[in-house]
């Protein structure tokens, strides 16, 4: 005989961004062995592109065992200048159960998490939403406002990451046209092309999403250190990551990270928000899944005190969120620098550069810099008191550039099984 309570949650899906839920209301004494061959089920596919997820409910009727797969939405992957950096994995959650013929088996197919924009995305949805974004902060922040009192909005540059990690870079270039051709000693604040920190997979407690660090091309020593957020995981919430570093910022004479009478400069080290601990009572979204951390911001900004051009730069970086699920990831923290060349040193004429007018003088290249380590992945939970030849495991639906990788979920069901019972 089977005995059952009501209304409960038999898997709380894992996902890096978004989780997925089978729910049913059975919770069987005796676990019947896998008919083959099995009916497979026709679950729907998750195609949406905003990242709302996709329910499907079923009535068990006279389908007695069901087989799933459950695989979680993957992150949101950088876009940019980066070498191998991708959106962590959705968790791969496998399992059987014992049905009654009233429960009710849903499924709820996750969408993915957003990708590196100018905006803010959409946090992928599930079983518990990825973290979000905080509103842009261009016009409100008191250093941006500081920063346009000597440069225009449009120099401002201010992106928002994905779950993966990201970068934000904004340097003073060489104009040709107005300067003449560029002397061999000019060297700008480019940074290497290196390794982008990819996003941890949902569903290993404490996973970190990621550590790394950017240097300078023309300038080695001074590194910015970036740290992932954790893995949340059987319904406790991954911290957020430590704050970063700028290393070794006086290693190189020619650089400097110190602001001057002519110059003012501002970095930031901002550690990450830890994701939400599943609970007993729903929350808004009608869950008891954990959210995935917000993400936080960082400003890194020069000015050049008198000058409108492009020797002040402002970088703004909205960092990487975590992922949502039994236990939400926790985000990315953020690190930013401003420096300058202080061992170039070029005259410049009176006139207009780039619709505004500057004084001449003399002026060295500046640069700043916003970078964010990838987001923690969302947990998972199966209940193994009612589901049989139960596995959590890393999916391979890794994230992709400018795109949402969402969930998916199969089922093979067995119909009037009447095999020997086994006693689990």
């Amino acid at each position: 005989m089977k005995h059952s309570i009501s209304r409960r949650n038999v898997v709380k899906g894992a996902a890096w961004a978004t989780p997925m839920v089978v729910a049913s209301a059975s919770v069987p004494a005796f676990a019947s062995s896998l008919c083959t061959p099995g009916i497979t089920l026709d679950v729907p596919t998750n195609t949406t592109t905003n990242g709302d997820s996709v329910t499907h409910t079923f009535t068990a009727g006279n389908i007695e065992v069901m087989t799933f797969t459950l695989l979680g939405g993957a992150g949101g992957t950088y876009q940019g200048n980066a070498r191998d950096g991708h959106g962590g994995s959705g968790a791969l959650v496998t399992g059987t159960l014992d049905l009654n013929p009233t429960d009710e088996v849903t499924f709820i197919i996750a969408g993915g998490g957003g990708p590196y924009n100018n905006t803010p995305s959409t946090p992928g949805k599930g079983w518990a939403d990825g973290g979000s974004h905080s509103e842009a902060i261009m016009d409100e922040n008191e250093y941006t406002k500081r920063y346009k009192e000597h440069s225009s909005k449009s120099l401002i540059n201010e992106l928002y990451g994905p779950s993966a990690g990201a970068r934000q870079i904004s340097r003073t270039s060489w104009n040709k046209e107005f300067y003449g051709p560029q002397p061999e000693s000019f060297k700008g604040l480019k940074f290497n092309t290196g390794d982008m920190a990819s996003g941890g997979s949902g569903g290993r407690v404490g996973e970190r999403g990621g550590s790394y660090q950017e240097t300078y091309l023309f300038f080695p020593g001074p590194a910015l250190n970036m740290n992932g957020g954790l893995g949340g995981g059987n319904g406790q919430g991954g911290a957020g990551a430590p704050a970063g570093s700028l290393s070794d910022p006086k290693s190189n004479s020619a650089i400097s990270f110190e602001g001057s009478q002519e110059r003012y400069l501002f970095s930031q080290n901002v550690a990450g928000n830890a994701g939400a601990d599943a609970t007993l009572t729903k929350n808004p979204q009608g869950n008891n899944g954990g959210q995935g951390g917000a993400g936080v911001v960082g400003i890194g900004m020069a000015i050049t005190w008198y000058r409108t051009s492009d020797l002040n730069q402002c970088s703004i970086l909205h960092g990487s969120t975590g992922g949502g699920g039994y236990g939400g990831g926790g985000s990315a923290s953020v690190t930013t620098a401003a420096g300058y060349g202080a061992d170039q040193s070029y005259a410049s004429v009176t006139g207009w550069v780039d619709g505004n007018y500057i004084e001449g003088g003399y002026w060295s290249p500046v640069g700043s810099a916003a970078f964010s380590g990838a987001g923690g992945g969302g947990g998972s939970y199966v209940d193994t008191s009612r589901v049989y030849d139960s596995n959590i495991t890393t999916g391979s639906n890794i994230g992709k550039p400018g795109m949402r990788v969402n969930g998916a979920a199969t089922a093979v069901v067995c119909r009037n099984f009447t095999a020997d019972k086994k006693t689990k």
